[in-house]
């Protein structure tokens, strides 16, 4: 079995639709731990009526007041009763064979600690290919100083692997990954195929009034690690990258997505 965590808080607006798409799964033998972050919408009310409407969705549902985001990950992790976590944010969406893409390769391959898949950007909507043969490679763990090759709903991770820190203030999910790429006893591999779909809309962290600190923590971490590892070139890469979400309107960077 695979133990599937989310944390949400005022997540009304798009919590059914990830539910919806964690149903129609072809793979069926999980539990789904939610961790509601204090929400002050009808965010509990959506669940609750869920739960109702599908008896035979193992949905188990925690209201620990307001935790903040590494906490409650933390909290959610906790609650697992499975040796593989799956992890998707409250907005996002997965293709219907997510899950048996990547439980199948972890059964031949036990020996990786994360597994995640490439992840489709979208808006309002999406298509899901039609995928005849699965592939995945190992990451090098220098490549993911370049760019952001993870996506976090995209991960399937050993449960005792998966530990937050929850002294940040953003980025909980990269700092995670950092962690474990560089670690020579962790093992991160990546599907080819988008099986991820991540939902951009403007109260995301990097869309939001506070989306200049999210990059500039960005950079500090990617910072970090790069000295750690005596690789300067992707800090021009960040930088670059910075400018260009400072100087660029939202709506011509995200023209392409749908």
């Amino acid at each position: 079995m695979i133990s599937i965590i989310t944390t949400v808080k005022n997540g009304s607006k798009y919590i059914l639709e990830t539910l919806e798409s964690i149903k129609n799964q072809t793979f069926k033998d999980f539990e789904h731990i939610i961790v509601d972050d204090g929400s002050t919408d009808n965010t509990v009310q959506i669940l609750n009526k869920f739960q109702f409407d599908n008896p035979n969705y193992k949905l188990l549902l925690f209201q620990p007041g307001s935790l903040g985001r590494g906490k409650a990950l933390n909290f959610a992790i906790g609650k697992a009763k499975f040796e593989w976590v799956a992890i998707i944010d409250a907005d996002d969406i997965w293709h219907p064979e997510k899950l048996k893409a990547q439980v199948n390769i972890l059964k031949v391959h036990p020996e990786i600690t994360v597994l995640a898949t490439k992840t489709k950007l979208f808006s309002k909507s999406f298509e899901f290919d039609d995928f005849k043969v699965i592939t995945f490679y190992l990451i090098k763990p220098k490549k993911m100083l370049y760019k952001s090759i993870i996506s976090h709903s995209s991960v399937i991770i050993k449960k005792q692997d998966a530990v937050y820190d929850e002294k940040r203030v953003s980025q909980f999910d990269a700092d995670l990954w950092y962690r474990l790429a560089f670690n020579s006893d962790k093992t991160l591999a990546l599907i080819e195929q988008e099986l991820n779909f991540h939902r951009i809309h403007e109260t995301q962290s990097f869309e939001s009034s506070k989306g200049q600190l999210y990059q500039i923590n960005a950079i500090k971490l990617n910072v970090k690690y790069c000295i750690k590892t005596f690789t300067i070139f992707p800090l021009i890469i960040y930088a670059v990258k910075y400018f260009y979400r400072s100087l660029i309107p939202r709506n011509i960077r995200f023209k392409r997505v749908k």
